[in-house]
């Protein structure tokens, strides 16, 4: 079984120096990791918390935080590169269609978000899914008019606000073969 350590940053926002009462706690976190290891057990992952800080608030417009790859390195860049993969929880943002966001192949440090939706189950799946991002996993493109591909709507990998949690066997043995999962040491 891989195990893989995580420092989590509590990210608050705040416009202008006003700070918004933040969605994410440390406590609510360990239960959304709940569902997160659920649903990587498959593949013998399991994911820990190393450290859970509560960041000083990012002050940042409403208007320029719904670019994920933007936010996600305004909030990368806060804080130096170590041997964890960070994971900044953060509130729900306005116009932002993706649940999170990644830094494909781990680079340049293992990062992602992922923002708040009121649901413990919502919240667990949309860090799982960017979970699986940094361990090399691409988006699950479906036409939903083949019926062929129905199988395909439940995976947790499928683009857009889905709730699937399969994963297929090709996606298990990429997971296990990843830099991320590698450099656990097992």
């Amino acid at each position: 079984m891989s195990s893989i350590a995580l420092k989590l940053y509590i990210t608050p926002f705040a416009e202008k120096g006003v700070r918004e009462a933040e969605k994410w706690s440390c406590e609510t976190a360990k239960e959304a990791l709940n569902v997160v290891n659920a649903i990587w057990l498959k593949a013998n992952v399991v994911f820990v918390i190393k450290d859970c800080i509560t960041d000083k608030p990012l002050d940042m417009a409403k208007s320029a935080r719904n670019n994920d790859r933007r936010l996600l390195d305004v909030l990368s860049l806060r804080h130096k590169p170590d041997n964890l993969v960070h994971i900044y929880l953060v509130n729900s943002i306005e116009n932002l269609s993706a649940g999170g966001g990644s830094y494909a192949n781990s680079d340049p440090e293992p990062a992602s978000f992922i923002q708040w939706y009121s649901a413990v189950d919502a919240n667990g799946r949309a860090w799982a899914h960017e979970l699986g991002h940094l361990m090399g996993l691409d988006h699950v493109e479906i036409d939903y008019a083949d019926e062929r591909q129905a199988a395909l709507r439940s995976n947790l990998m499928t683009k857009g606000l889905s709730m699937g949690t399969d994963l297929t066997d090709k996606q298990i043995g990429r997971v296990k073969g990843s830099k991320l999962v590698s450099r656990s040491g097992a």
